[in-house]
C-alpha cells in the first residue's frame, strides 16, 4: 500500500505541475490554472472509477490528493507570477520540466490505474486492465487539451498513449510473478523510459498525411 500511495501522490503531483503549467502558458487567471492543473491530475482516474463502478470516485475519498494537487498549482502559478521575465525568456527549458513531469504522471497513473482493476476485479483480463491503465494515464491530460481548444496531445505526439499501455502491460505481466511494488515501479520506468526516448529522438507513430 505504501508504494501505491507514493505513486498516487507523485503522479498526482507531477499531473498537477503539468497542467499548471499548460494553463500559464494559455495565459488563464489563477482559477483557470488550478482547475486545469486538478482536471489533469484528477481526470483520469475519475473517468476509471465511473467505468469500474467506484463511485464517488477516489479523489473525494482523501483530501490528501487535493491538497498536493492545489498546492502544487499554486506553486507553479506564483513561481510564474513573481518570476515572470524568466519565465518567459525560459519558456523552452520550462516547456522540457513539463514534459518530464507528464511523462512521470503518466507513467505512474498508467500503473495505478492497472492495479486499481486488478484489485476491483480479481480476474480481470489483460484488455480491460491495460486499457483502463491507459484511461487513467492519458484522460487528465485529453481533458485538459480539450479545454484549452488544443489537439489533444495523445492523438499526434510522441507515442503518448502507446507508453501508457506499455507501462499498464509491463505492470500486467510482472504482478503474478513479482513483488507487487517492483511490477509497479518497472512498469513506471517503461512508461517514463519510452517517453522521454520518444521526445528526444522524435518518435512518432506513422500519420496518412504529414
Amino acid at each position: 500500500m505504501f508504494w501505491f500511495y507514493t505513486l498516487e501522490i507523485i503522479g498526482t503531483i507531477s499531473f498537477a505541475i503539468s497542467g499548471a503549467m499548460v494553463a500559464i502558458q494559455k495565459k488563464v487567471d489563477i482559477f483557470g490554472v488550478m482547475f486545469l492543473g486538478i482536471t489533469t491530475a484528477f481526470g483520469g482516474g475519475m473517468i476509471r472509477d465511473v467505468l469500474l463502478g467506484n463511485t464517488p470516485p477516489a479523489m473525494y475519498n482523501n483530501t490528501i490528493y487535493l491538497t498536493c494537487a492545489v498546492v502544487a498549482t499554486l506553486i507553479v502559478y506564483l513561481v510564474a507570477s513573481f518570476f515572470k521575465d524568466y519565465y518567459i525568456k525560459k519558456e523552452i527549458i520550462f516547456d522540457t520540466v513539463n514534459n518530464i513531469f507528464d511523462a512521470l504522471g503518466l507513467g505512474a497513473f498508467s500503473v495505478i490505474g492497472a492495479q486499481v482493476t486488478l484489485a476491483s476485479y480479481k480476474d480481470a483480463n489483460i484488455f480491460l486492465t491495460v486499457v483502463l491503465g491507459m484511461i487513467t494515464g492519458i484522460g487528465g491530460g485529453l481533458l485538459r487539451d480539450l479545454l484549452v481548444r488544443e489537439i489533444p496531445f495523445v492523438l499526434n505526439r510522441h507515442v503518448y498513449a502507446v507508453a501508457a499501455i506499455l507501462g499498464a502491460t509491463t505492470y500486467y505481466i510482472l504482478y503474478p510473478h513479482t513483488y507487487n511494488w517492483l511490477a509497479m515501479i518497472i512498469g513506471v520506468l517503461v512508461t517514463f523510459s519510452l517517453r522521454m526516448l520518444s521526445t528526444i529522438f522524435k518518435w512518432n507513430l506513422p500519420k496518412a498525411i504529414s
